[in-house]
């Protein structure tokens, strides 16, 4: 069992408070490291060196962020990266004191093949746990009370990826965290993922034009669209959900913010038209 290796490897010796502690600052600064580190080289490489030249890389060139929105949206950011280090950490500090989950430590025991599987099966289970959680999000309620936080900024930064309501952020820190109680995966793998999720949507919050390297991996754009038309392109990194519920942004089709359901308004008669999807 993980929890059983980590007491022995990691915690012995170590009060029950002095592991949780150590749990969770390790957690919060890799977080903000992270966070801050590439958040904070992408915006000084583009929003501060390169701002005159906004046409060249900006997705929405001529929308900036007031400078009072811009402190506002990294203050909300600091705090939501703060209490996701210390969920991680008390989560990773249960799973130590032998609480269940189905992560694991030793590659042998599910064989090499299978971890290696299990890292895309693990990235399709957040990236399906993420498109409906947020999906959820977008009904009227909860959108009013809680995502409409994230959608005050329209032309997202670096700095805006986790700038939302504290209740919206757990929610997704949940939902991240879920399929780990029934699929086995490598503890490292999943903190892995937990690392390449971040970083990637990071990037799509950027308001940078970025095409990623990586061919499943949708345009910076789709998520920045997101944005701007609000109740369409709910996926994480991808847009096959998106395509299969119907909720990936058309041409035909009219959006804003009042304008729920994921599929947009009608702008005329549609009567036997092909939807026509915008290609990130």
């Amino acid at each position: 069992m993980l929890g059983e290796a980590m007491v022995e490897g990691v915690a012995f010796g170590m009060s029950g408070l002095r592991l949780w502690a150590l749990l969770v600052t390790v957690a919060s600064v890799g977080g903000l490291v992270v966070y801050f580190g590439y958040g904070g080289w992408l915006y000084w490489r583009y929003y501060v060196r390169r701002r005159d030249r906004a046409v060249d890389w900006k997705i929405q060139p001529r929308r900036f962020q007031p400078a009072d929105k811009h402190r506002w949206g990294i203050r909300v950011a600091a705090v939501n990266m703060l209490l996701g280090g210390l969920l991680s950490g008390s989560f990773a500090y249960y799973v130590v004191g032998g609480g269940y989950s189905a992560l694991y430590l030793d590659a042998a025991e599910h064989g090499l093949a299978y971890t290696l599987l299990s890292v895309v099966l693990l990235f399709v289970a957040i990236e399906a746990s993420a498109y409906y959680t947020h999906r959820l999000l977008h009904r009227k309620w909860l959108f009013k009370h809680f995502h409409r936080w994230h959608h005050r900024c329209v032309a997202p930064t670096p700095f805006n990826t986790v700038t939302m309501h504290p209740v919206e952020f757990l929610m997704l820190q949940v939902s991240a965290f879920l399929p780990i109680f029934v699929l086995p995966v490598h503890a490292y793998v999943f903190i892995g993922m937990l690392v390449y999720v971040l970083i990637f949507n990071i990037m799509d919050h950027s308001g940078i034009v970025m095409r990623h390297l990586l061919p499943w991996h949708s345009t910076s754009r789709f998520h920045d669209d997101h944005h701007v038309y609000f109740h369409c392109n709910f996926g994480q990194n991808l847009g096959w959900f998106d395509r299969f519920h119907g909720t990936l942004r058309r041409k035909d089709r009219r959006y804003g913010e009042k304008v729920f359901g994921g599929k947009g308004a009608p702008v005329g008669d549609e009567r036997g038209a092909t939807p026509e999807f915008v290609e990130y």
